[in-house]
């Protein structure tokens, strides 16, 4: 799933990203006729080793990246940077890694939004919050072609 172009967007020094913003931007896309067609969620984990000896050299993943989505219930992906490596597992991985206690959550945001169709765009307007709290952290827009690939993804 390419993304052609990512921005992002810096508030004026002073001010804060809030909910009204989110409740504006909403706004802008309904004004423009853009009708709600449903919800979009996910959630984004920041894992890293559980180490119990440090001066043990490490064989393994120093971290990585855990994604599940509201559309895909079933899967998790685990994404491993420094190997360039995206791994799609049945959601039961999170038992087994809670259970192993190899790898430790340490930082999760959930994503939460709404699914705009507007002519022949789909354009999800997401807040981000951290999982340990309800302020808001940043907001996302994706712009998707219908039946497309993203091209545009604002992160505010």
């Amino acid at each position: 799933m390419p993304i052609r172009c990512i921005l992002h967007w810096q508030p004026n020094q002073g001010s804060v990203v809030n909910s009204q913003v989110l409740n504006e931007i909403s706004q802008c896309v309904e004004s423009l006729n853009g009708v709600k067609e449903g919800r979009c969620k996910a959630s984004l984990t920041f894992y890293r080793p559980n180490l119990r000896d440090q001066s043990v050299t490490i064989d393994f993943p120093r971290d990585f990246l855990g994604i599940s989505m509201l559309e895909q219930p079933n899967k998790y992906y685990l994404i491993i940077r420094g190997q360039k490596i995206v791994l799609e597992a049945d959601s039961s991985i999170l038992l087994i890694m809670e259970k192993l206690q190899s790898y430790k959550s340490k930082v999760a945001l959930h994503f939460e939004g709404v699914l705009y169709k507007l002519g022949d765009f789909q354009i999800r307007v997401i807040k981000v919050v951290p999982s340990q709290a309800e302020s808001l952290r940043g907001i996302m827009i994706e712009i998707v072609e219908n039946g497309g690939k993203p091209k545009i993804c604002y992160i505010i």
